[in-house]
C-alpha cells in the first residue's frame, strides 16, 4: 500500500476516499510491485482515481493471472495516456540489447533526432516503464517489461516489427560513433563498457530474415571487433564475429571473408596470451628471482645504457641533400598556387621538383611530384596526360616500399577512371587503396577513400553501399579527430619527437593533410556529414537529413570554410522548404548569401537568390521574389551564364505582379 500511496498521492497512506479502492486496485494487480510501481506512475500523471483505474480495467484484470499478463494490462494503460511517441521509443528499446542504451543509441533505433527523443524517455522514466542510470546516462527496459513490449510490436504489424529491427542495427552503428567521438576524453571508458554490455547482450537471430538490417549490422559487429577497441572478452568477439560471418552470409562474401579471418585472428591471439601465461609464471620462480643479483643488474645496465646511445644516433636526423630540400619547397609551393588558382604555375612548379628529385635521385619524392602534377592535369581536362603521370608513380611508391604513397595514387588514379567514365575501374582502384591503407593502419587516408567510394556508390544508385562507406568514413573521422585532440593535450616526449621526426624525413616528401588537401581532399569530416546528408535526402529521411547537414554547416564553420558553409546552408534551406518549414529555410538562405557575397561568388549568390526567390514565391511574397529573381539574373549575365540568364529571366517572366504600388522603402539603419 505505501509503494501505491507514495507514487500516485505522495502521501504514506492514501486518502480517505481512496482506500477502498486502492485496496481494491492492489489486489487487482496481484500484489505484484511492478504493476503496481506503473498503476500508481499513471494514476499521478493523469490525475485519475483509483476507482476510475480499477473499472476502467477491471475486465482485463486478472488477480490469479500471470505476471507478464497483468504487466500487459498496465503497460497498455500507461502507454496510451503518455502517446504515441512514448509507444514508438518503448519498442525501439525493445528490439535492442537487453542493456542500457544511450540516448543517441535509442534514438538511432527510434528514428528521431537525439533532442526529440528526450522528452518521451523523460515521461517514460516518470512513468516507470523505463529505468534511467545515472552513472553511465543510460536508459533500458527491466526484462518482464522488455518481453511485454516485444509481444506487444511482434503481435501486431510484422512491417513494423521489421523496421524496428532495422533501426536497431542502424543504432548499433550509432553506438560505435557515439564511442569513437570521446576517444581519449575521460568519459571514453565509460562510454566503451556501456558498448560492450550492449554487444555482450546482443542476440542476433531475429536479425537473420531478410529485410531486418542483417547486412549493417554484420558491418557493425565486425567493425566492433576489429577497428574499435572496447575490451570485449575473447568468447564474446568468438561469438560476434561468428554471428557476423553468418549475418553476411553469401549476399556478402567480401563481408564473411573479413568476419572468418577476424575470428581465426583472435582465436591465434587467444592461444598466444595463454602461452604467453604459462611462461610468465615459469618466469616468477625463486630460481629466476636470483638472477636478479647486484652483478647480474650491472650487466643490465649496461646493456639499457648501450642501447639508448644506439637509439640516440638513430634519432639524429641525416642530412638532407640540397636538391631535395628545394624539391620539397618547390612542391610546397605548387601546393600554395594551387590553392590560390594558379593552375600553370603549379604545373610549372610540380613540373621543376619532379626533374630536381630525378636529378636526386629521390623516388619517393618523383613518385609523390607526378601524383599532384597528374591530378592537376586531371583538373584542367588533360586526362591522357594525367594518365600517364599516375602509370609512372604507382611503380615508384611500390619501389620505394611506400604504402601510404601508393594509395595515394591509386586513390588519385581512382578519380581519373571516374572522370574516364570507368566506374569499375575506379571502384578497383579505391578498394586496392583501402587495403594498403588498412595494412598501415592509416586511420585518415581509409576515411578519405571511404568517402570517395561512397561517393562512387552514390552517383552509382548504389544507396545501401554508400550509406556503408559514409558511416565508416565519419566514425572513424570522429575517432581521428579525437586522438590528435588528446595527442595536444598529452604531448610526446623528447625522444618520441625525435624518433617522429626521423620517420616523417624519411617518408614523408609532403606531410599526408597536405597531400590530401592537393590531391582535393580538404574539410573530409565536414563534406561527408554533407554527401550523407545528400544520401538521407535520396532515401526519403528528411529529418537525418536536417541533422547531417546540420552537422557540416558546424564542422565548415570551425574551420572557417566559407563556402563549404555557404553550400551546406543552401542544401539545409532547400531541405526546410520542401518539408514546409519556410521561417528557417530563409534563414538559411539569408546566411549562405552572405557568406556568399563576402567570398565575391556570383554564381553561387545567383542560385541562392533563385531558390530564396522561390521561397517568397510560396510565401506570397512576389514582390520579393521578382527583386531576388532580377538580381539573380543581373548576377549571371555578370558571370556570363547563357542558360541560367535565360532560366531566370523565364520564371522571372512568369512571376505574377501586384497591381497595387509597392510600399516605399525605408532604411533599417539611419544614414
Amino acid at each position: 500500500m505505501s509503494v501505491l500511496s507514495q507514487g500516485a498521492w505522495g502521501t504514506d497512506a492514501p486518502p480517505a476516499a481512496e482506500v477502498q479502492w486502492a485496496y481494491a486496485l492492489i489486489a487487482a494487480l496481484g500484489y505484484l510491485p511492478a504493476p503496481i510501481e506503473i498503476a500508481a506512475a499513471t494514476l499521478r500523471r493523469t490525475g485519475m482515481s483509483a476507482e476510475a483505474y480499477v473499472r476502467k480495467n477491471a475486465m482485463y484484470l486478472d488477480p490469479e493471472g500471470a505476471e507478464d499478463e497483468v504487466l500487459g494490462v498496465v503497460f497498455g494503460d500507461a502507454l496510451e495516456s503518455l502517446g504515441e511517441e512514448a509507444r514508438g521509443i518503448v519498442h525501439a528499446l525493445a528490439a535492442l540489447p537487453a542493456a542500457g542504451a544511450p540516448l543517441e543509441v535509442v534514438a538511432a533505433a527510434a528514428g528521431r533526432p537525439a533532442p526529440s527523443a528526450a522528452r518521451p524517455l523523460q515521461l517514460l522514466v516518470h512513468g516507470r516503464l523505463v529505468s534511467f542510470e545515472q552513472r553511465s546516462q543510460t536508459y533500458r527496459l527491466t526484462a518482464p517489461l522488455r518481453e511485454v513490449a516485444r509481444k506487444d510490436v511482434a503481435d501486431g504489424d510484422a512491417g513494423r516489427w521489421d523496421a524496428l529491427h532495422r533501426g536497431a542495427a542502424g543504432a548499433m552503428q550509432a553506438l560505435l560513433f557515439w564511442t569513437a567521438a570521446v576517444e581519449g576524453r575521460p568519459e571514453a571508458a565509460m562510454r566503451r563498457r556501456v558498448a560492450g554490455d550492449l554487444l555482450a547482450a546482443l542476440d542476433t537471430a531475429p536479425f537473420r530474415d531478410g529485410g531486418r538490417g542483417g547486412e549493417v549490422l554484420a558491418r557493425v559487429l565486425v567493425d566492433a571487433c576489429t577497428v574499435l577497441d572496447l575490451g570485449l572478452p575473447a568468447e564474446v568477439q568468438h561469438r560476434l564475429l561468428d554471428d557476423a560471418a553468418r549475418l553476411a552470409g553469401d549476399a556478402l562474401p567480401d563481408l564473411r571473408a573479413r568476419a572468418l579471418a577476424a575470428l581465426e585472428g583472435t582465436r591465434r591471439a587467444e592461444l598466444a596470451s595463454k602461452r604467453r601465461g604459462t611462461f610468465g609464471t615459469l618466469r616468477a620462480t625463486p630460481a629466476a628471482r636470483d638472477r636478479g643479483r647486484p652483478g647480474h643488474r650491472d650487466v643490465l645496465r649496461k646493456a639499457v645504457r648501450a642501447s639508448a646511445q644506439r637509439a640516440a644516433s638513430r634519432s639524429t636526423p641525416l642530412p638532407e641533400d640540397d636538391r631535395v630540400r628545394g624539391a620539397k619547397e618547390l612542391l610546397a609551393r605548387g601546393g600554395l598556387r594551387l590553392r590560390e588558382g594558379a593552375l600553370e604555375a603549379a604545373a610549372a612548379d610540380y613540373g621543376e621538383a619532379l626533374a630536381a628529385f630525378e636529378a636526386a635521385g629521390e623516388a619517393r619524392g618523383e613518385a609523390t611530384a607526378l601524383l599532384l602534377r597528374g591530378d592537376l592535369r586531371r583538373r584542367q581536362g588533360d586526362l591522357a596526360a594525367a594518365a600517364r603521370d599516375h602509370e609512372r608513380a604507382l611503380p615508384l611508391f611500390r619501389a620505394a616500399a611506400d604504402r601510404t604513397g601508393e594509395a595515394m595514387g591509386l586513390l588519385a588514379r581512382g578519380n581519373l577512371r571516374l572522370d574516364q567514365g570507368d566506374a569499375q575501374g575506379a571502384a578497383s582502384d579505391y578498394g586496392c587503396a583501402l587495403l594498403l591503407l588498412r595494412t598501415c593502419r592509416d586511420r585518415l587516408g581509409e576515411a578519405n577513400v571511404l568517402k570517395a567510394r561512397g561517393d562512387l556508390c552514390f552517383r552509382e544508385d548504389d544507396l545501401a553501399g554508400a550509406a556503408r562507406d559514409y558511416d565508416r568514413a565519419l566514425y572513424i573521422l570522429e575517432g581521428v579527430e579525437e586522438r590528435v585532440l588528446s595527442q595536444l593535450r598529452s604531448p610526446p616526449s623528447g625522444a618520441e619527437e625525435r624518433r617522429g621526426a626521423v620517420t616523417r624525413a624519411a617518408r614523408e616528401v609532403v606531410p599526408q593533410p597536405e597531400l590530401l588537401g592537393a590531391l582535393g581532399y580538404e574539410q573530409t569530416h565536414a563534406r561527408t556529414w554533407q554527401a550523407r546528408g545528400d544520401l538521407r535526402l535520396r532515401e526519403g529521411q528528411t529529418a537525418l537529413a536536417a541533422r547531417d547537414y546540420g552537422n557540416a554547416i558546424l564542422l565548415y564553420r570551425e574551420s572557417a570554410d566559407r563556402r563549404g558553409e555557404a553550400a551546406a546552408l543552401k542544401a539545409r534551406g532547400d531541405l526546410r522548404r520542401q518539408r514546409g518549414a519556410l521561417p528557417g529555410a530563409q534563414r538559411d538562405y539569408e546566411d549562405a548569401l552572405r557568406l556568399l557575397e563576402a567570398l565575391g561568388d556570383r554564381a553561387g549568390q545567383a542560385a541562392v537568390l533563385e531558390a530564396r526567390a522561390d521561397l517568397r514565391c510560396e510565401r506570397g511574397d512576389t514582390a520579393g521574389a521578382a527583386l531576388d529573381y532580377t538580381r539573380a539574373h543581373a548576377l549571371l549575365d555578370g558571370v556570363g551564364d547563357l542558360a541560367g540568364q535565360a532560366g531566370a529571366k523565364g520564371v522571372l517572366a512568369g512571376v505574377p505582379h501586384r497591381e497595387e504600388p509597392p510600399r516605399p522603402a525605408t532604411a533599417v539603419v539611419s544614414r
